[in-house]
């Protein structure tokens, strides 16, 4: 999901047809219809639906153009703020190097796209807990976490990445698996001893599985590498997606789904302008997301 694709459907709803929409916008009638019919599969969800006139919101349609039009006028009064602000204090996010590359550039790209042009600094963490470790000794304004942190921070939910199992091609495994299946393929994880390595240690112990470790790496470049070259298995999650597919690799989806929430933390005493109203985008989006 892209704030384009918000602002067409915003616009279809308000005009009333996708062709009075995307003449508004000045762009082309087949390109906002795919956008919007995109973001409609990606979110599992019929906005629009044809009536003798045209077309109509659906429910969803409704109540997801409420929450869509407070996420633009978030991103306006964001836009407002990045343009009043110092160049000489950026605002400082903390986030594993995963997150930065599959979450943060993505959401500083796409206010970027929209005039929102926020000047950033990127700090590293190896996992949530030292990304939380960050933001409350006041080194970040905000952080980006994949996983529960036990903090007093508040954290505030943007979203859900499904985990997903990718494997080698040749591996004997069913279209979707169950937690049981880890237990019998090789699997690539974090260095013991890492945080990381110590969440997924507490949940394999959980689902009562003692996993086979083929590889261990902190550089998760490597983990599809390892895939890539039929070495082990690994656990995904959508929101790093690879943008390209993989030759040679599987990726299952588990039965039940697995999901982990992204959230994006801050300290309750900041009042700062620029965080605070970037994290106002970040919890609307987050409210889209969920549905």
């Amino acid at each position: 999901m892209n704030i384009q694709q918000l602002r067409y459907v915003v616009a279809t709803a308000e005009h009333g047809s996708m062709t009075a929409a995307a003449a508004a916008l000045f762009v082309a009638q087949p390109a906002l219809s795919r956008a919007v019919r995109q973001l409609e599969r990606e979110l599992d969800l019929t906005l629009f639906a044809r009536d003798g006139r045209g077309i109509a919101l659906t429910p969803a349609g409704e109540t997801f153009v409420r929450r869509a039009r407070a996420v633009l006028t978030s991103i306006a009064t964001l836009r407002t703020t990045a343009a009043a602000t110092p160049a000489s204090a950026p605002l400082v996010i903390a986030a594993s190097p995963t997150l930065q590359a599959a979450l943060a550039i993505p959401i500083l790209a796409g206010l970027r796209e929209h005039g929102v042009a926020v000047h950033t600094r990127l700090l590293g963490g190896s996992g949530s807990p030292e990304v939380a470790d960050l933001v409350a000794s006041g080194r970040a304004d905000l952080g980006l976490c994949d996983s529960a942190v036990t903090s007093d921070l508040v954290a505030v939910p943007i979203g859900r990445a499904e985990v997903r199992l990718y494997s080698p091609a040749a591996t004997d495994l069913p279209d979707r698996v169950t937690l049981a299946d880890l237990g019998r393929v090789p699997l690539v994880l974090p260095t013991a001893g890492s945080a990381r390595r110590a969440t997924l240690d507490a949940f394999f112990a959980g689902c009562g599985i003692t996993p086979e470790v083929a590889v261990e790496t902190d550089e998760r470049h490597a983990w599809l590498a390892a895939v890539t070259h039929g070495i082990a298995s690994c656990l995904w999650h959508s929101v790093e997606t690879p943008r390209v597919p993989l030759p040679g690799v599987v990726a299952r989806g588990f039965d039940p789904p697995i999901h982990r929430t992204l959230t994006a933390l801050h300290r309750a005493d900041d009042e700062t302008p620029l965080p605070r109203h970037l994290l106002e985008v970040l919890r609307r989006v987050g409210g889209l997301l969920s549905g």
